[in-house]
């Protein structure tokens, strides 16, 4: 899918979350929620954030998102339900280092109901704890490490992403490789981040199975 598309998509989802928020209750409302619940006053803004790579040699990555981040606020007005929609964000630098920053800088503003990001696993994993404890939702547009999904690994409340998962993709890429181009040998080399140690050792895993 389209990477344009699915941060537009990211943020629809957030808008949908904000827009429950925003509903007058017909009854005292109790919130059960993992990561709790927000009130947002008549006239005040939606707050949503990125935290994406904008920065350096991945920074294709995060402006693909942060352009389709806005074109789709855009496409809204600027507004949900009356409520200007604003936009900050953090480059979190496609690492562990900066998407732990990023997350500990976007937690501090407790005016940030959600946000878009990150683009590389790395970040996520890093980041998500600081996000889930301050209550917010993290949606991404592009981790695709099992881990992140995972609820006896890194997965926590709150955290959503709009990209598919390496256990398919590692899956398919050893399938093609013994079964299209014959291999029958095959060596895996990793940097060691989450997304790449996800991602070989489905594929080596696969292979091995086909033989």
């Amino acid at each position: 899918m389209n990477k344009r598309i699915i941060a537009i998509l990211s943020v629809l989802i957030l808008a949908a979350f904000a827009l429950g928020a925003c509903q007058p209750a017909a009854a005292p409302f109790e919130c059960t929620d993992a990561i709790g619940c927000v009130d947002i006053a008549p006239g005040d803004p939606v707050h949503i954030a990125y935290m994406l790579t904008v920065s350096g040699a991945t920074a294709s990555l995060g402006e693909d998102s942060k352009g389709a981040i806005e074109i789709a606020i855009e496409d809204r007005g600027s507004e949900l339900l009356g409520h200007p929609i604003t936009l900050s964000g953090e480059d979190s630098g496609c690492n562990a280092e900066g998407g732990q920053t990023a997350a500990t800088k976007l937690a501090a503003d407790t005016s940030i109901l959600g946000i878009i990001g990150s683009n590389c696993s790395s970040e996520a994993v890093a980041g998500l704890p600081t996000i889930s404890q301050a209550g917010m939702l993290m949606i991404s547009p592009s981790n695709t490490s099992p881990r992140l999904t995972d609820p006896a690994d890194a997965w926590l409340p709150g955290y959503f992403r709009t990209a598919h998962n390496d256990k398919f993709q590692g899956r398919i890429a050893a399938e093609f490789a013994f079964n299209e181009l014959g291999a029958t040998t095959a060596a895996t080399i990793h940097d060691g981040s989450p997304y790449a140690d996800a991602l070989q050792q489905v594929f080596a895993d696969t292979f091995k199975e086909l033989g």
